[in-house]
């Protein structure tokens, strides 16, 4: 079966894209279930021209540890974000470019 002429820029692509989520290929499905989610509120990001700094890439990687990323929004000062889970109906709250979260836009709301 052949799929039509392949240019060597898409060859070039698949190859680096290969390399890259070789590492992924590892993790179990549900890992790669709430990373999928994540990459697609991070390419929202992007699209708006905001990228996470490393502050804040880490308290987001350390929450979806055990919850749910649910909104990821560009805002001034930094982002909101709303997860679900761990022992939460919702968290949303400002994450600062610093990694900080502020009390005072800090909301959550336990499970029962």
């Amino acid at each position: 079966m052949t799929t039509g002429p392949i240019d060597f820029a898409s060859v070039q692509w698949a190859r680096k894209r290969s390399t890259e989520l070789e590492a992924l290929l590892a993790l179990p499905a549900d890992e790669m279930g709430k990373l999928a989610n994540f990459l697609v509120k991070l390419a929202a990001l992007k699209a708006a021209d905001v990228t996470p700094t490393p502050a804040q890439m880490t308290v987001l990687l350390q929450n979806l540890h055990t919850k749910n990323l649910m909104s990821l929004e560009p805002v001034r000062g930094g982002m909101m974000v709303e997860f679900s889970g761990g022992g939460f109906v919702y968290e949303r709250y400002l994450l600062k470019n610093d990694g900080r979260i502020p009390n005072y836009k800090y909301e959550s709301k336990k499970a029962l």
